[in-house]
């Protein structure tokens, strides 16, 4: 509300200086030179004002959440949500080979990015017992099932 009481303002003190100005100038073509620039005065008197507060308001968007900030936000978005999505897809491998009765002492996913900008499964490792060693072609067969990525199995 300051915005607009200071722009009301300054355009009457230059529409009361261009009055008085033109007061002072004779008649002919001289009067009408100053009227003209008198109306050009009081028009950027005007425009102005207007044009410092729509720039303080971009100015403040801009403070709001600027480009870069807002890239990094989405770039920590999709890092935790491919972080989340390589966990629960490893939870998810052990607990299959877990139902299956193969206990699994560890298991690693690698994810990758495609063309199109989907996460697809680059890898699997799965650590097994030495007593499962043996079966690590139904493990590999069961990984495939579910997850479509033949995995590397390493005996501990």
């Amino acid at each position: 509300m300051s915005g607009l009481t200071t722009v009301a303002a300054t355009v009457c003190a230059c529409t009361i200086v261009a009055a008085l100005l033109s007061h002072f100038v004779t008649d002919g073509s001289m009067k009408r030179l100053m009227q003209l620039i008198m109306g050009a005065f009081v028009v950027c008197a005007m425009a102005v004002p207007v044009a410092n507060a729509v720039g303080a308001a971009a100015a403040d968007w801009q403070t709001v959440l600027p480009e870069e900030q807002a890239a990094t936000a989405d770039e920590a978005v999709s890092r935790e949500v491919l972080l989340l999505t390589k966990q629960n897809l490893e939870q998810a491998m052990a607990d299959i080979l877990a139902q299956n009765g193969y206990p699994v002492k560890k298991s690693e996913v690698t994810l990758a990015l495609t063309d199109k900008n989907r996460v697809t499964i680059a890898a699997a490792v799965l650590t097994i017992g030495a007593a499962y060693a043996d079966a690590r072609e139904e493990i590999a067969a069961l990984v495939e099932r579910h997850f479509a990525v033949t995995p590397q199995t390493a005996v501990e």
